[in-house]
């Protein structure tokens, strides 16, 4: 028996888990088995977190036409049957921001992030989708959906553009999907880039 469709419910949006089965105590998550959906409530989560999560139960029967059976579960309580539908099913601790590098997006929306180094550590952090936020002192990464930018402003430290080259091939490997991985020196962008914002 295949596993259900799990999403996670992060920052307004619903994305899907690559590796469903572990279930983060702060979140909630819809689970999408078919017949049946399930509400799973993380008894650390938040108000906002709990509607969005029934909403969305709601669309997803809305979908099949009223067929679908929705049942709540909190978190700590689950049934031996709803266990039963993960391979290895585990609570955790890990936090959002975390669980993010094992989820696929379920839109296709593009992400811009920003490489810099400071003192001996690279930092890594996501960056509004403008061109204002390119910086000419910085690497920054572009995830288009089916290409991945690497941006190299003309103020960047060699080490910078190296890190910016490494965490593109971490992040094109964490992300679902092929994508071409592009670098990009600041004063020569193609067209197709700047499309992208």
């Amino acid at each position: 028996m295949s596993e259900p469709t799990v999403f996670h419910v992060q920052k307004g949006r619903l994305v899907r888990m690559k590796d469903p089965g572990a279930f983060g105590r702060g979140d909630c998550y819809l689970v999408d088995a078919g017949p049946k959906i399930y509400l799973w409530i993380g008894p650390n989560s938040s108000v906002d977190e709990k509607f969005l999560t029934a909403a969305s139960a709601v669309f997803k029967d809305t979908e099949r036409k009223g067929h679908a059976d929705i049942d709540r579960i909190d978190g700590g309580q689950e049934p031996e049957a709803f266990k039963a539908l993960f391979d290895d099913f585990h609570l955790t601790d890990e936090d959002t921001e975390g669980i993010l590098k094992k989820v696929q997006l379920e839109t296709h929306e593009h992400k811009l992030w920003r490489v810099h180094r400071e003192g001996d550590d690279t930092y890594f952090a996501e960056v509004p989708v403008t061109r204002e936020s390119l910086k000419s002192d910085d690497v920054f990464l572009l995830d288009a959906w089916d290409d991945i930018y690497v941006w190299r402003g003309t103020k960047a430290s060699a080490r910078e553009k190296f890190d910016g080259t490494i965490l593109a091939r971490q992040y094109d490997a964490e992300r679902v999907g092929v994508q071409e991985i592009e670098l990009i020196e600041e004063g020569h962008e193609p067209d197709e880039f700047w499309r992208s914002f």
